[in-house]
């Protein structure tokens, strides 16, 4: 008797995720609550964006699942990739949204890192982050060239925030004088330091400043002095995008490497080795939610920008950020420090 309850055990175990592959993707997720996975504390941008995609995806997957936000904040995004990649079940019930620096930093090698950003399944985009660089009216630094020539107050927020890196970057590469003041809590409070003249000016993401300071844009309180982005954004034509200021193809090659993190922006993704069908049927979902009238209307309440990318798009792109070359990665390395 011992014998055949045994066996049946090991039946039941070895047929049990059999049944459960054999599912099809409606069948799976008919009835089923997913985690989304936030790597970031409640209220933050990337929350924000993943929020709204937890609201409203569950709505175009077969089955129609609810998806729950989890917060698991820590290490700016890596307890949370560390998490999906080696803990969080693989069978397509768990989805993810991590720091968009994570194929960068991993291929500079920064420590603790336990994932490969190449084997996430990724799902799709939802907006792009241009970080931009601005002063305030009366600063003397109102230009690209201006940054190059004179030494600029800036605030600062944190030592790994896009600002504080892409600064350290373009000291090194491009020769800019950024001078940055750390120790300001949070965008709002460096902005005010910046109106007092503590500052002479800051780093922001434009899809947000555009519509939270509009008035400074409209009546030409700041100087938009550069755009941290590959091309010039379509809305920002007269502003100079920072790679305009390399000089040979070594220099464009680490500040290419430096912005993959901007190109990457706010997305969603799947652990490794979930089902290609699921895969696929969430990657459907998602491009079916950025096309639906409900979704963008909440996403224009929240005066959030929707710049998407499909997932096969994102899993190019950031599997692009790994062909740097190891004089560039070296580079990075070296700006980014121990």
């Amino acid at each position: 008797m011992l014998r055949v309850v045994l066996c049946l055990a090991l039946f039941l175990i070895a047929v049990g995720p059999a049944r459960a592959q054999g599912q099809t993707a409606e069948q799976f997720y008919k009835g089923r609550t997913l985690s989304m996975v936030i790597g970031f504390d409640v209220g933050g941008s990337l929350d924000v964006y993943a929020r709204l995609a937890a609201r409203h995806l569950g709505r175009f997957i077969p089955g129609r699942p609810a998806i729950v936000p989890q917060n698991m904040p820590g290490g700016s995004g890596l307890t949370a990739a560390n998490y999906l990649y080696r803990v969080a079940p693989r069978d397509g019930s768990v989805l993810g949204v991590i720091h968009p620096n994570s194929a960068f930093a991993q291929v500079i090698g920064m420590s603790a890192i336990q994932y490969d950003a190449r084997k996430f399944n990724w799902v799709g985009r939802l907006t792009s982050s241009n970080s931009v660089f601005y002063t305030w009216h009366d600063s003397a630094t109102k230009t690209l060239a201006d940054l190059m020539r004179r030494e600029t107050i800036v605030g600062g927020i944190g030592p790994l925030t896009d600002g504080a890196i892409f600064s350290r970057m373009t000291n090194t590469v491009l020769g800019t004088r950024i001078k940055m003041i750390q120790g300001y809590k949070g965008t709002a409070a460096a902005n005010l330091a910046m109106e007092r003249g503590e500052v002479e000016g800051l780093f922001n993401i434009w899809e947000g400043m555009k519509s939270l300071n509009a008035d400074w844009i409209r009546d030409r309180k700041i100087n938009l002095v550069a755009q941290f982005v590959t091309g010039r954004n379509a809305e920002l034509p007269d502003v100079p995008a920072v790679i305009e200021a390399a000089q040979t193809d070594d220099q464009r090659e680490v500040v290419r490497l430096f912005l993959s993190t901007a190109e990457i922006g706010r997305t969603v993704l799947l652990p490794l080795d979930v089902p290609p069908d699921r895969v696929e049927t969430v990657r459907a979902a998602f491009a079916a939610m950025l096309q639906d009238p409900e979704f963008l209307a909440d996403a224009k309440a929240q005066k959030l920008e929707i710049v998407p990318l499909l997932g096969a798009d994102l899993q190019r792109l950031n599997q692009d950020t790994f062909k740097a070359s190891p004089q560039a990665i070296e580079t990075a390395r070296q700006i980014m420090g121990p």
